[in-house]
């Protein structure tokens, strides 16, 4: 008896050592999501809660046509949403006389989504270098948001852009249009993206039980089996059963792809059977659009690093060969259509210092990004001489953008 009490009480001491345990690192982790940990890590890691407690309005709202869209007025720490919902400084309406405006079209690395300041984003940055270059009258406006693909850019071009009165238009699209072609059946492969994605408004997002411990939620981000609360997917655009590219990318983080519908379909089988065929309609309706409204088009190759090999979605050869396929059909459609095409993906070095996770730059990619398409508008006379004093970016003195030398300067 005396041994089974004192069992019994050696049990009980470990319960409640491993509760308090527990407790103490709950309330550590809630304490280092809430002060210590930086912006990325807060959005990765933070509960529907904590984002509601720091944010006054969420980064993005629900829209009736473009399904989901970058909040106007959102301003926390060193970003900021205009009026209108487009991510910068405001926009004068209408548009001086004088002013060349250019509208940057695409997603995440567009909006530059890796970086918390928007006066550090590309588009911010295009500014900047064309105004130091003698272009005093321009003015570039961030167009993009998370997660668009070229369809959301085609119908934010008509019903919003438009209204901005754009002079130029800079095309940036690439991984948000593979992710719509991994979907099974054939028949879920629509123009209307409808397989991958469909609105999460008609669900109320509750998260797990386990979710609301910050320690379990973070261990379960961490290994995938949960989406971070401030995650697009899962809150304002809900996967259906179709859309296999989430699983594609955790089975090769897992390392054990090929696995379940893969064995059977792979992911590259997908990747052929859709071809890119909605892109290059979008990319062209584009095009199409511009060009009746007098608008200048700069169609830009998507450019990726596959160095960072524990990313499916930077270094796998599905998604490469994917980037390639979308990369050439911008480079037809151009041809096609008589507009500009920058190469960028050709120029831009993949070294890891300029990306955060091979799609999304760093900092010091930004720059060198807004560099490049600055230097191509310039070496191709895209902006009016008469309007300003051209010179070069820095000492060049208008090269040829494709053999600019020490680009890392």
């Amino acid at each position: 008896m005396q041994k089974q009490k004192a069992l019994l009480k050696s049990i009980l001491l470990s319960v409640l050592s491993i509760l308090l345990l527990f407790v103490f690192l709950e309330i550590a982790a809630q304490i280092y999501i809430e002060h210590f940990a930086d912006f990325p890590r807060f959005l990765t890691y933070a509960s529907l809660r904590q984002l509601k407690k720091r944010f006054a309005m969420p980064i993005f709202s629900f829209h009736r046509y473009l399904g989901y869209y970058p909040t106007p007025n959102f301003e926390k720490g060193k970003n900021r949403h205009n009026s209108l919902g487009y991510r910068g400084d405001e926009i004068v309406m209408p548009k001086p006389e004088g002013e060349y405006r250019i509208v940057c079209l695409g997603g995440s690395t567009t909006y530059t989504s890796k970086i918390e300041d928007y006066q550090l984003s590309y588009p911010y940055l295009l500014e900047k270098n064309l105004i130091d270059a003698g272009y005093k009258n321009v003015k570039v406006v961030n167009a993009g948001c998370s997660a668009w693909s070229s369809m959301e850019s085609m119908i934010n071009f008509e019903i919003r852009v438009l209204d901005l009165d754009p002079d130029m238009v800079i095309v940036y699209h690439g991984i948000n249009d593979v992710h719509p072609r991994l979907v099974w059946p054939p028949s879920a492969y629509r123009g209307d993206g409808s397989g991958s994605k469909i609105p999460g408004i008609p669900y109320i997002y509750t998260p797990s039980v386990f979710e609301y411990s910050t320690l379990i939620r973070g261990v379960m981000i961490k290994l995938g089996l949960s989406k971070p609360h401030s995650a697009i997917t899962g809150i304002l655009t809900i996967p259906p059963e179709t859309y296999y590219g989430d699983l594609f990318r955790e089975q090769m983080i897992d390392k054990i792809y090929p696995s379940g519908i893969f064995k059977k379909i792979s992911a590259e089988q997908m990747l052929m059977t859709n071809q890119p065929i909605y892109f290059r309609r979008n990319i062209e309706n584009i095009v199409i659009l511009a060009r009746e409204n007098g608008i200048k088009t700069i169609l830009a190759t998507f450019a990726y690093s596959p160095l960072f090999e524990e990313l499916p979605r930077a270094f796998s050869k599905e998604y490469r060969t994917a980037y390639e396929e979308t990369n050439n059909v911008l480079k037809a459609v151009a041809e096609k259509n008589d507009v500009n095409l920058f190469d960028f993906a050709g120029l831009f070095p993949n070294d890891k210092r300029y990306y955060t996770d091979g799609r999304h730059v760093s900092e010091e990619g930004a720059k060198l990004k807004a560099k490049l398409f600055a230097q191509y508008i310039i070496d191709n006379n895209l902006i009016p001489d008469e309007k300003q004093n051209i010179k070069g970016i820095g000492s060049r003195e208008q090269q040829p953008y494709s053999k600019i030398e020490n680009i890392d300067e």
